[in-house]
């Protein structure tokens, strides 16, 4: 074996999980589309784990960056992965796969709500991009707790305390903008679920005085703000599930 062919092989990893990672990127909301890039991701996943080219683990490690990328429809790339895990023909590491994924999106969002985030900066210790990759992490979790990708345990576990327990010192104004956008993406994508009981009474309450205080000098981005407080009001006494 010549010293490329070694070099190569040792940067299979980093190929295969770009190719997975492109795709789940590249998956759309128009139907034709996300018909004919589905198979091609299911192949190259089911593919490089049946061979051993790679580890479940070094698959999750190397696919995860999607949360931080987006560019696609996080709607698509969750209903994927739960058709994906679902499908009555998945070998066992392949869906495997997907609960190691969900599991650490969530979990390596809930590191990333400890660091200090500015919306546009990319030098970020953990949040690949930023502020702004953050909030688009929060949008996939959202969808993959909406898909019933990620047990109650693990969101109860790892989603709302580390958002919102947070000493935001020098940076304090940068930091509420990003989080309030962090939480307003979890509640559009997963809203149906966190706030139906899933979560404290007292967490929910936390999240939506940061989103009053966030809409009412503008800071939220988007135009459903309104429907987010119209949740709150009516599921904020849920009893718990």
């Amino acid at each position: 074996m010549t010293t490329s062919d070694r070099a190569g092989f040792h940067n299979r990893r980093k190929i295969i999980s770009s190719k997975i990672r492109s795709l789940l990127i590249s998956l759309t909301d128009k139907p034709s589309e996300y018909s004919q890039i589905t198979p091609k991701i299911e192949y190259w996943i089911e593919y490089v784990l049946r061979e051993r080219f790679v580890t479940v683990d070094e698959l999750v490690e190397g696919v995860s960056y999607v949360a931080w990328e987006g560019g696609g429809s996080y709607v698509s790339v969750g209903r994927f992965l739960k058709e994906f895990r679902d499908a009555p023909h998945r070998s066992e590491r392949a869906g495997s796969f997907v609960t190691r994924l969900c599991s650490h999106v969530l979990r390596w969002f809930a590191i990333a709500s400890a660091e200090d985030l500015g919306m546009e900066r990319y030098g970020s210790l953990v949040a690949s991009g930023g502020g702004n990759g953050f909030v688009r992490a929060a949008s996939l979790v959202g969808h993959l707790i909406e898909c019933g990708l990620l047990s109650h345990k693990l969101v109860r576990q790892h989603l709302i305390k580390p958002l919102i327990y947070q000493d935001d010192g020098g940076a304090k104004c940068i930091w509420e903008s990003v989080r309030a956008n962090a939480i307003y993406q979890l509640f559009i994508a997963a809203g149906n679920t966190l706030l139906r009981g899933l979560l404290e009474v007292e967490d929910v309450r936390v999240c939506f005085e940061t989103l009053d205080a966030q809409i009412s000098v503008g800071n939220i981005a988007g135009h459903d703000a309104d429907r987010i407080k119209v949740c709150c009001t009516t599921h904020v006494n849920a009893p718990r599930a």
